[in-house]
């Protein structure tokens, strides 16, 4: 049997994240036992079977984070600022909870500005190393095992989070139900359909993007298209406020590309550029 066919035969047995239906086509499929499949009623494209949640949360070492703490660190704090300046837009005061917070930088800036922060981190080494850095308690674990009070939190953000989890209709649930009636849920992701980045890769590189590598350095598990990220906040109580380009980049040429992507989107409202950024609020 191959693995094609072997795909096939799992597949009714998945149900989608997103619209419950259980149609799927096989986008990927060379990396055995993984699989990349894309729901033929909603569009939602994902890995299945997910990998075991140890090996992801082991994979977030400290040599994953070497990078960010000292060759990048200046740049991703240009980075941030622009962030946090996206957030104050909305709302400059109250209490802050970033979901994946990393080595704490975002939270560092924040917390400089007045803000009381939180947050959460799967990896036991960032979680050590921002808290220490913040001198506030950083959850080592995911936001569902975080346990945070009803209605509390003013801001949530969750910077290039959400791909990464294996339920994420349970994580904007949660979000919804953690933020106050009047709270801002502040959300990045890479945008499936990034077509600019997508063409320049085969040019550089000979051959197309993959959505899945066994051993990748940053493992995707789902792979959201504005449509669909949309269709999340929706279904789990979220008002979308806006949708835009996102340009936490910080790799020069990388950041050309992602420039250059965005124009289709100014002239014609095309939304193929690199990456997702969404304001929301909880329904009213």
């Amino acid at each position: 049997m191959s693995f094609l066919q072997a795909a096939k035969m799992l597949t009714p047995q998945i149900k989608c994240n997103l619209c419950d239906q259980r149609q799927f086509k096989v986008v990927e499929e060379d990396q055995q036992p993984y699989n990349v499949l894309k729901c033929k009623n909603c569009s939602l494209v994902f890995v299945w079977p997910h990998p075991p949640h140890v090996e992801l949360e082991t994979h977030y070492d400290n040599g994953y984070y070497d990078e960010w703490i000292s060759r990048q660190k200046a740049r991703r704090q240009g980075m941030w600022r622009k962030r946090l300046k996206k957030v104050a837009k909305f709302k400059s005061s109250g209490y802050l909870l970033d979901v994946g917070c990393g080595e704490g930088a975002f939270l560092g800036l924040a917390q400089k500005k007045g803000w009381q922060v939180s947050g959460t981190e799967i990896s036991a080494f960032a979680a050590r190393y921002a808290s220490e850095a913040l001198n506030t308690d950083i959850f080592c674990g995911d936001l569902l095992s975080a346990h945070f009070k009803e209605n509390y939190f003013d801001v949530v953000t969750m910077w290039h989070v959400l791909e990464h989890v294996d339920d994420p209709k349970k994580y904007l649930s949660e979000i919804q139900r953690i933020l106050k009636p009047d709270g801002l849920f502040v959300l990045a992701v890479p945008n499936v359909n990034n077509l600019v980045f997508q063409i320049v890769y085969r040019i550089i590189r000979g051959r197309s993007l993959k959505l899945f590598t066994i051993g990748e350095k940053e493992i995707h598990l789902y792979h959201f298209s504005p449509v669909t990220l949309k269709r999340y906040l929706a279904a789990t109580g979220f008002s979308c406020l806006s949708l835009a380009p996102d340009y936490g980049i910080i790799e020069p040429a990388k950041k050309i590309v992602n420039w250059i992507s965005t124009i289709p989107y100014y002239l014609a409202g095309m939304q193929i550029f690199d990456a997702i950024e969404v304001v929301a609020v909880p329904k009213r």
